[in-house]
């Protein structure tokens, strides 16, 4: 398992198009994932469910391949969605050589149509070694929304706008079990320099018992403001 990347108050972009069936995510977000991914987008067809990932290779000597048996987890019941087929990439163990360092790889993975009611999935491949995972991909488009203009806000310094957002992400979604978003708020909320309310959101983040704690506790002691919220 390689080191897991985490999505921290980086920029991401959204865009809508159509009703739920026939609809595209653009750059959808997610808590973290094992390897070096962008999710390009997720498309909500009439007979499938599509997801369209770009890896890029960080070694002189890279290769990538995907196993057959990938699957959806639906993070409210733990339901498998198991993926029917992959196009662009090879499948393990045919394995894709990468030609330079930060060549990049564009691939798709195919499954069943998937029930509007599912709003959040990991990506999991299952094999015997450096299997891929995308944690907490994240399906309902007004999340993505509050997520994506929280990003934006923080970027040009809007910081209680981008709060505002990131807050409402939480409240209206508090199924969702990856901590990424408390750490968003509590990184807002110290570059506001309101330390009694991060403090406040820390201890919220404390007692939610997210499946990323460790992660994010540890990520969160190594700020700077940590002495003064811990």
């Amino acid at each position: 398992m390689t080191k897991r990347i985490p999505f921290l108050l980086t920029l991401a972009l959204f865009i809508l198009g159509g009703t739920l069936v026939g609809q595209t995510i653009k750059v959808p977000n997610f808590a973290f994932s094992t390897h070096p991914f962008l999710v390009n987008e997720v498309s909500f067809l009439k007979n499938g469910f599509v997801i369209e990932l770009t890896i890029e290779n960080q070694s002189p000597t890279g290769y990538f391949c995907a196993s057959r048996h990938i699957y959806l987890r639906n993070l409210k019941n733990n339901q498998k969605i198991y993926m029917t087929h992959s196009e662009g990439i090879p499948v393990c163990p045919n394995v894709y050589h990468f030609k330079w360092k930060g060549e990049k790889l564009t691939f798709k993975l195919f499954f069943p149509k998937i029930d509007t009611s599912i709003h959040y999935v990991d990506v999991i491949e299952n094999c015997n070694d450096h299997c891929f995972s995308i944690f907490g991909l994240i399906l309902d488009p007004k999340m993505n929304t509050l997520i994506n203009n929280g990003y934006k806000a923080f970027e040009n310094n809007d910081l209680q706008e981008s709060f505002l957002d990131f807050k409402r992400a939480v409240e209206e979604n508090p199924g969702y079990p990856y901590g990424f978003l408390y750490a968003n708020i509590i990184k807002v909320l110290a570059a506001q320099k309101n330390y009694a309310e991060a403090k406040n959101w820390y201890r919220k983040l404390q007692q939610r018992n997210c499946l990323d704690q460790t992660d994010i506790m540890e990520q969160i002691s190594k700020e700077n403001y940590f002495d003064k919220i811990k």
